[in-house]
Formats: structure tokens, sequence, C-alpha cells
């Protein structure tokens, strides 16, 4: 299909940016099902689950190597200046009921148009079918739209269109902070012709079971906790996993999906995990210094590594400074607070850094190359601020855990070895 090649360029510049940024921002972050990238040729639709609003837009897009369209909350369009840059960025307005005033009329007849106008061509159309994003850890009950879309599409094509629909899960420890984790699945697609022929005998019934077809594969590929108490539960099991036994992201992943299945419903750990945590918060401690580690490496790295902080505090505590800034006075919801950072680090913190590196090294610069050097020297030195602070927590974790009673810290931690196993 035809899309302007200026438009065309703009977007892919902003994948770029979006992989670094998000590479940038989550301290690790796996990507799993890669090979199902193969199937985002021809028309797709591709969705999401919707726990951290437009970040779960950036790294789909870094990672799915063509245009998407948008489907996008109506309500970004009425401002006149984002309605004209996302109308050019490939973004179709849909009226969710909380976008529509009383006394409006909710029509998204525009919307399904422009949808199906686009899969006929070719297109690849991103939705984000929960319609509204809450920082949880499990899929909320999906919207009809994309199995309207993409039955309806495919009918107009007489079933010869071969739409495919790609779920992605998205998966975030906490996302709202800079260099937290993230783990992005994506799934095998589904074959919008495989549900053509029941939906033409029932219609809205088989719109339901397509629904609920998808919305389980997004369960599936992400880290799904069914509930408020459900995610309290899990992310602590997790937490106490991962202090004990580290493993790789996509290990830890693959290790919290086999404990959901195992002990979601398992209220006599359930009870367990409450009564320690409500004793760890009675002694003013955390799950860390009853069972943290603090290695001899990490006390040399205190010892020795110290001087390296002051040129790596000048040159990053700045450029990390401003985002956090600017998403404090934008005083957004919580879930924005990642795509502020990571939009404010890339068209901020980058120029800064490279201007900071560029001014004040010149003296030093006896060749060019020595400043692709120098930058990579400063990169390296913020990875060992971050280590050194972790170690130092470490330390004041190990010296929280020397000055419990001994019956105390015992006590607790029985209770935890009969939790992990």
């Amino acid at each position: 299909m035809h899309i302007n090649p200026f438009l065309r360029a703009l977007y892919h510049f902003f994948r770029i940016l979006a992989y670094i940024g998000t590479r940038i921002y989550f301290r690790r972050l796996a990507v799993l099902g890669k090979e199902n990238l193969a199937h985002v040729d021809g028309p797709v639709i591709i969705v999401a689950n919707h726990p951290s609003t437009l970040m779960d837009v950036l790294l789909p897009g870094a990672y799915i190597p063509r245009v998407m369209f948008f489907l996008a909350n109506y309500g970004l369009f009425k401002n006149p200046v984002s309605g004209w840059i996302l109308s050019r960025l490939y973004c179709i307005p849909v009226k969710r009921k909380e976008d529509v005033e009383e006394g409006e009329q909710r029509d998204n007849d525009n919307a399904f148009e422009m949808s199906f106008e686009h899969l006929t061509k070719g297109g690849a159309l991103f939705i984000a079918p929960e319609g509204v994003s809450y920082m949880n850890r499990y899929v909320r009950p999906l919207k009809t739209g994309t199995a309207r879309i993409a039955l309806g599409a495919e009918a107009r094509n007489i079933g010869n269109l071969g739409l495919k629909i790609l779920p992605v899960g998205m998966s975030y420890n906490t996302p709202n902070l800079f260099r937290s984790n993230a783990v992005m699945r994506f799934g095998a697609p589904i074959q919008v012709t495989d549900w053509l022929p029941a939906w033409r005998e029932n219609g809205p019934s088989t719109v339901d079971q397509l629904t609920e077809y998808i919305e389980n594969q997004l369960k599936t590929l992400s880290i799904h906790t069914r509930d408020d108490e459900g995610e309290i539960f899990i992310t602590r099991l997790e937490n106490m996993r991962h202090t004990t036994y580290p493993l790789p992201l996509a290990a830890e992943y693959e290790r919290t999906q086999e404990r959901i299945q195992k002990d979601l419903n398992n209220s006599s750990l359930r009870e367990k995990t409450g009564q320690y945590f409500e004793a760890l918060q009675a002694k003013n401690i955390n799950d860390s210094v009853v069972a943290g580690q603090f290695t001899v490496g990490q006390g040399l790295v205190l010892l020795l590594g110290w001087p390296l902080l002051l040129p790596a505090f000048l040159f990053w505590t700045l450029p990390c400074y401003l985002p956090y800034l600017l998403n404090k006075k934008l005083n957004l919801y919580i879930g924005y607070s990642s795509t502020v950072k990571v939009v404010t680090g890339l068209f901020f913190m980058m120029p800064l850094m490279l201007w900071i590196v560029w001014h004040f090294g010149q003296p030093f610069f006896s060749s060019f190359w020595h400043y692709p050097a120098a930058l990579t020297g400063f990169l390296l030195l913020g990875l060992f601020a971050e280590y050194y602070l972790d170690s130092w927590h470490a330390m004041l974790d190990w010296r929280k855990r020397a000055s419990l009673p001994t019956t105390d810290l015992l006590d607790v931690q029985k209770v935890r070895a009969t939790i992990i196993t």
C-alpha cells in the first residue's frame, strides 16, 4: 500500500528512537517469541494488553519492522495540535464511552471504515483492546472492536484477505520507574478465516467467542495475576525468589508463569506469605534484609570504586534528573510516567550528553575518534554507578540484618524458607 515516503521515513526514525529509548529506560528487557514476527507481513492486526499507556505502543513499534496504524482514543484528537500530529502519524480516532460528553453522539463508523480500508490494502493495525490502561499485572475484559474489525474486513474480501491477528503480551514490574524490567512476548498468529464461517452463521456470538480467545491469548502471553490480591501475592513470591535465586529475565518470567499456574489458588500459601510480610512490617524491615546477600566483590567495589562516582554523577545527574523533574511537574496519570521519561530523555538527555562530552572534552581530544571513545566511557560510568548503588543498598541491608536480634532473624528466616521451597 502507498504511504507518504517522508512520513514513512519519519515513522522509522521514531522507531529507532523508541528502540534506543526503551533499551535505556529498562534495566532488563526481554523480547520473546521473535519468530512470530515473521507473520507480520500482509494484512495484520497487532493486539496487546495495556498496563502502561503509550509504552505499550512504543515497545511493539520498536520491534515490528513495518509501519503500523494505531487505533487511538478520540480524546487525544480534541486538542488541535495533538490531533494534527496524531492524524499524520497513522492514528485512527476511536470514541470510547468515557471520551464522549453528555449529548455527544458516539459514532465509530468512520474508524471502522478507515480500519477496513487500511487492512484491505495489506496494512498493519495496532489495537489495545482493553480500551483503557491500568498499571496492573492482569488482563482486563477486552472490547469487541478487534474481533468486529477483523471479521468485517475479512468478510468484505470474501475470505480472501488472509488477515491475521498477532497477540502481544506486555509484562512490567514497575513500569513508571526508570531502570525497571519489561518482558514483551509475541504469540502465534490467529487466522481470521478460521472464524469466518461461524461468524456468518452466528454473528455476534462468534464476535464474543473470538474476543474471548484473544483475551485468553493475552493472558497466556503476559503475567496475568487475575486481580489485585493475586498481583500482590505473586509479586511478593516473585521478588522473594529473585532475591534468593536470581535468573536472567526471560527465565524469571517463565518461573513466574509456572508459579502462577501452581500457586495462584493456594490459599494456605497466600495466608503464610501475608503473615510473613506483616512480620517484616512489624520489625520495620523488608525481605532483602532477611535474605539479601552482600558479597566480597560488592565490598571491594564500595571500597575502591568511589573515585569513579564523581565523574559519573557529574555526567549523569542532570540528564537523568530532567525527565524526572518534567514528569513530576506535569503531574499526569502515573501510567504516563515511563513515556514522559523516555521522550524527555531522548530529546533532552541524549543531546545534552553529546554536548557535554563535545564541549568539555575538546581540550583533551587530539582525534575525532576520541569523542566516541569518551562517550562510551561515560556510558560505562553510568552502568558502574548503578552497580555501585546496588552494592551500597546491599551493604545497608547487611548492616540492618546484623543489628537484628538473632531470635527475630531466625524466626522470619524459618517462615521464609517454608514459602519459597
